[in-house]
């Protein structure tokens, strides 16, 4: 019996725990290649949604884990109804997803956040000043210096792909009240490794890899925030953060000595 499309493109992503992606689903990406939802023999059905965030699994796969994800600020209305293309590999921790894209459902906007994609816009302050009037006024200076300046530039470099090319290391970020952490869910999934971690969302980075920060528990698996065991935290609780970003790469950030704050 041949083996359908969707057949074929789980059995892919399955295989990624022992190789990386194929040859062909690169370049599947790459020509957004078209499969069908339902071809048939196995379907695409949601697993699990956690805030914008979609995740998904094949309905012939084995494994209960989703292997695929969807951003809903990536989605586009002009794809044919019934379909979804490849966007993208995304590694999140030490799991891999393929980033998919469905189009937009009945009642979805997309958001369509500013990019800064002017280094000019990174000046801080502005040295641009606004010219004396005949009246001879005194000029006035139409900006106001960055408030937490290492936070604007981690936005600018997590939401403008051509500036992730030279990120110096090592940068300290504050996510303060204009960007609080959000609580998504405890990771469990490696614990034959001991690897217990609490995943929260960047409220002010738009839905992707870059969006997800992952705090590690204590020895004993506890979440600590303002030096304190945060008992039974709540998926959309927030509270604000200290991280140190050690590189971010095309797929993914790397955070270091993450300190959370009750806000």
């Amino acid at each position: 019996m041949t083996k359908s499309s969707l057949q074929l493109l789980k059995e892919e992503v399955s295989a990624w725990k022992e190789r990386k992606p194929s040859s062909v689903v690169k370049k599947q990406i790459r020509t957004h290649q078209s499969f069908p939802i339902d071809d048939g023999n196995c379907r695409l059905e949601p697993a699990s949604r956690i805030s914008s965030v979609t995740y998904f699994r094949f309905s012939c796969q084995n494994e209960p884990e989703p292997m695929l994800i969807r951003f809903q600020s990536n989605q586009k209305r002009k794809l044919v109804p019934g379909t979804f293309q490849l966007r993208a590999v995304h590694r999140i921790g030490k799991k891999q997803y393929l980033e998919i894209e469905t189009g937009l459902s009945v009642g979805e906007t997309k958001a369509e956040p500013r990019l800064n994609t002017d280094d000019t816009e990174l000046d801080y302050p502005s040295k641009k000043q606004t010219p004396v009037t005949l009246e001879e006024k005194r000029p006035v200076n139409s900006y106001k210096p960055i408030q937490n300046p290492n936070l604007f530039y981690f936005r600018s470099i997590a939401e403008n792909p051509k500036r992730r090319k030279e990120v110096p290391s090592n940068i300290e970020v504050f996510f303060d009240s204009s960007c609080p952490l959000e609580y998504i869910q405890k990771d469990e999934s490696f614990y034959w490794d001991q690897t217990v971690s609490y995943v929260f969302r960047i409220t002010c980075i738009r839905d992707s890899a870059f969006s997800l920060i992952r705090v590690p528990s204590t020895s004993s698996g506890d979440l600590v925030s303002s030096n304190t065991i945060w008992k039974d935290p709540k998926p959309g609780d927030r509270v604000l953060g200290n991280a140190v970003l050690k590189k971010i790469t095309e797929t993914q950030t790397f955070w270091e000595k993450i300190v959370l704050y009750y806000e």
